[in-house]
């Protein structure tokens, strides 16, 4: 009997750490990926009508409405085409989407505004899905195209759309393909099944994060690169050779449907970061392990444009219009993320609409606008962390009165009103600094300020450390399970607390760790 108390102990002291490091990697941003898709036996996956999601990083706060045909877009559009209006087909991945603005900044949008202060009746419908390839963008229209009917139809490729359109899954996800002549295959998919519960939290999707990507060894890297990354390299490996043949065949298959549907086509090939900006180009050889001189982020653009002109569709390349943007205003990419911010949708919306003018393409009749018409400025939330501060400013101050009778209530409010401020610097503080560090940077600072403030409490614990680790001991071997938890947590708070009173300089990092 004493054993199985023993054993219990041991489960439910993992099972406390183990929750606490949940709790904490949520707290930090961490958790599992809020998703807007379902399994689509056609295409793989596709959005789920009606959903609602809201995604926040460091970078963008961004809310996602996916209305009930599937698509982020108006409420109240229909498959019906409205009377004397153009329709224009948006096809694309995450880009396309807006995975990381909001409607109101997304290039899509933006277009269909300017289109339609120019009198030209226009309709933009965006089919942009996260994860999508060129394939299954294709695919997309062969399955909707005839109902949808439209007049103009721009897909927007991005260069991981080359691997991928060779590859039968994208991760776990199975996907449609098409053969180098422009035949689709597997149009008829397996659901895969939901993501088990073990995925479902912050630690396993930590733990599997990488899980079903493709690797291959490159010699002059330092370790295994994402296939992905493939057309990057300035040699091509071998099996590059069938996705490029695919990535051929879909777009042919693209001109073909168009031509049925007697809809004009334009590929717009989105270039990475590294392809606008030299400088951060330095940063991302670090992160693929390769010299600068081995690889070249203009490579896939390259290829993505060859492969449009080769299957007759017209290719439309947005480099410069990026570069000189990104010269004069600034960046038009997220610093970790590596997807367009606000800036970068602005400038590909230019691009498109003046691209697409200067081809005698653009849609609808009407008198052609230089600018852009602004979009109204959504009114600024209250920032959460104000409105936490303010009410743990007086539930603690009130707290902090009720014990302690004989202060004054101007100065002890003001005690807890600075120290709360030291400790919310630091939180927030610390976040916009590593939002501002490159992603290879913010990460190894990130690591070296948690290891730093856990090696002072260490250090600050020093004996005391010895007889924290007995009492554990003498729990578990006594076989006290149940009070494993109320034990676990009283020593692990009772610590930072004694290594919080020791020094008002780092009370505020300590604090900062509840």
């Amino acid at each position: 009997m004493k054993s199985i108390n023993v054993l219990l102990a041991i489960l439910i002291s993992l099972f406390v750490f183990l929750s606490v490091f949940e709790l904490g990697l949520r707290a930090i941003g961490m958790g599992p990926p809020k998703t807007l898709n379902q399994f689509d036996s056609a295409l793989g996956w596709s959005k789920t009508p009606d959903r609602t999601v809201h995604r926040k990083t460091a970078e963008y706060d961004v809310h996602f409405a996916i209305n009930e045909l599937g698509l982020r877009d108006d409420e109240e559009m229909k498959v019906e085409k409205p009377a004397d209006t153009q329709r224009v087909i948006c096809l694309g991945d995450s880009f396309t989407l807006g995975y990381t603005v909001e409607r109101q900044h997304l290039f899509v949008d933006q277009l269909e505004n300017w289109w339609n202060e120019e009198e030209r009746k226009v309709q933009v419908v965006n089919t942009g899905t996260e994860g999508y390839s060129t394939d299954q963008e294709v695919a997309w229209l062969l399955k909707h195209g005839d109902d949808w009917k439209p007049d103009l139809v721009l897909l927007f490729a991005y260069e991981n759309d080359i691997y991928y359109n060779g590859a039968e899954k994208y991760r776990y996800f199975p996907k449609p393909r098409f053969n180098a002549q422009g035949e689709l295959e597997n149009d008829s998919l397996v659901d895969p099944g939901s993501r088990s519960l073990f995925e479902k939290t912050a630690i396993g999707n930590l733990i599997v994060k990488k899980e079903g990507l493709e690797l291959f060894e490159v010699p002059s890297a330092k370790g295994p690169l994402l296939k992905e990354h493939a057309p990057l390299l300035t040699e091509s490996p071998a099996f590059l050779a069938d996705a490029l043949a695919r990535t051929e065949g879909a777009l042919t298959a693209l001109r073909k449907k168009c031509d049925e549907l007697g809809a004009q086509v334009a590929v717009v090939v989105i270039p990475s970061h590294s392809a606008v900006d030299e400088a951060y180009a330095a940063q991302f050889s670090n992160l693929l392990g390769l010299a600068r001189d081995d690889w070249d982020p203009n490579k896939p653009v390259d290829m993505m444009l060859e492969a449009a002109r080769s299957a007759g569709v017209l290719a439309l390349d947005p480099r410069q219009a990026l570069r000189t943007a990104t010269q004069k205003n600034g960046d038009a990419y997220f610093q970790k993320d590596f997807h367009l911010n606000a800036h970068g949708n602005q400038v590909i919306a230019h691009f498109v609409h003046d691209s697409l003018a200067d081809k005698d393409m653009a849609p609808g009749v009407g008198k052609l606008i230089a600018d852009m018409p602004t979009p109204p400025a959504p009114p600024k939330p209250i920032p959460r962390w104000i409105l936490i501060y303010f009410a743990l400013w007086g539930i603690l101050g009130s707290l902090y009165g009720a014990f302690y009778k004989d202060e004054k209530i101007l100065p002890l409010f003001l005690k807890v009103g600075l120290m709360l401020g030291l400790v919310f610097t630091v939180a927030v503080g610390g976040s916009t600094l590593l939002g501002m560090m490159a992603p290879m940077t913010a990460k190894i600072a990130f690591a070296s300020a948690i290891v730093a403030i856990f090696a002072f409490i260490f250090y600050k614990l020093g004996n005391r450390l010895d007889t924290i680790v007995e009492l554990l001991i003498a729990f578990v071997r006594r076989g006290h399970w149940y009070l494993m938890p109320l034990v676990m947590i009283l020593l692990s708070v009772g610590s930072l607390l004694v290594v919080a009173a020791s020094s008002p300089l780092v009370a505020p990092f300590i604090y900062t760790l509840f």
